[in-house]
């Protein structure tokens, strides 16, 4: 009895040290930030440092992708430490901020002197070596959006005008974006400039829920690009635009139609899954199941998968 009592006590002591070896091993450092941007501001002065906003939101992969992958390591923990100082900004909670910034997509990362001025931004995920020497020219003047505009006024480089239109696109100053977009389409071929520039008007048509003037430039980009690329682009956001629109059949006779012309490649693999997510906001739950299954089943290697798996407990009730 008494050896039976002592192998148990064993037994639960190793097992509660497994528990605490898992718990340290969650436990990941991070670098440093604050959750307030009032709060960034009199750090950043006392610091004579300036300011990175991350503004996120809570179902953003990227946002998620960034703190897990590249705010974790040793490059970023002594970046956020010593050199600015970093605002984590749920856009979706504090709106006002995201508003006055003009944050168009997630994550965006807004630079500001210690005041708050903005000195440029990052939107969209970069590796934390791109990321931290972005941020660093933008501190020094090169690459910024005045920067870039000086350059332009006096270049004939196509690409300099779409870097240009870009920057104001994020900025959510659509007329100044537009501006410089409609230079690169001014008398050019359809090469590939000409459709990234297409797309990018249609998509600030659809940021500015202008679902009309959207539909039509992506239907007209599935025309003028026929063959290309930006064929199967279009063809995705008119899909898209219809299902937002709630028009789930037609934006299903869509992603069905890319699934066929395009197999095996990453646009039906985006349109496959699609085809669930549409089922699922339809309210179809039997056919949304059985889509994700498939899309698990066809693309077994895609970063989707897990979403995928989720959404198909969720919708079991599981």
């Amino acid at each position: 009895m008494k050896k039976r009592s002592t192998l148990l006590i064993f037994v639960l002591l190793f097992i509660l040290s497994l528990s605490a070896f898992a718990q340290d091993a969650d436990e990941v450092t991070k670098a440093p930030h604050v959750e307030d941007f009032e709060k960034a501001k009199e750090l950043a002065a006392a610091g004579s440092k300036p300011i990175i906003i991350d503004f996120y939101t809570d179902w953003c992969s990227w946002c998620k992708k960034f703190d897990k992958e590249q705010m974790t390591t040793a490059q970023a923990i002594d970046y956020f430490t010593n050199e600015v100082v970093m605002a984590k900004v749920n856009a979706e909670v504090d709106t006002v901020l995201a508003k006055k910034f003009g944050v168009k997509g997630y994550p965006t990362f807004v630079l500001t002197s210690s005041s708050g001025e903005e000195i440029d931004r990052i939107s969209g995920y970069l590796e934390i070596d791109e990321f931290i020497k972005t941020m660093s020219d933008y501190q020094k003047g090169i690459g910024t959006l005045q920067a870039v505009l000086a350059d332009a006024l006096k270049s004939e480089d196509r690409s300099l005008y779409y870097t240009l239109a870009d920057k104001y696109k994020y900025r959510g100053d659509s007329e100044n974006a537009r501006v410089w977009f409609d230079k690169i389409l001014s008398g050019a071929d359809k090469d590939s400039l000409s459709g990234e520039a297409s797309m990018a008007i249609a998509d600030m048509m659809r940021r500015n829920k202008k679902d009309d003037d959207a539909m039509a430039a992506y239907k007209q980009i599935v025309i003028d690009f026929a063959g290309t690329q930006f064929e199967g682009k279009g063809m995705l956001y008119v899909g898209h635009t219809h299902r937002r629109g709630k028009e789930f059949e037609k934006a299903l006779e869509v992603y069905s139609g890319i699934m066929e012309k395009y197999k095996g490649l990453y646009l039906a693999e985006e349109a496959e899954i699609y085809i669930a997510i549409s089922y699922r906001d339809k309210g179809d739950t039997a056919q949304a199941i059985t889509a994700y299954a498939n899309f698990v089943k066809n693309w077994p290697e895609s970063e989707d998968v897990e979403y995928a798996n989720k959404q198909v407990r969720k919708l079991r009730g599981e």
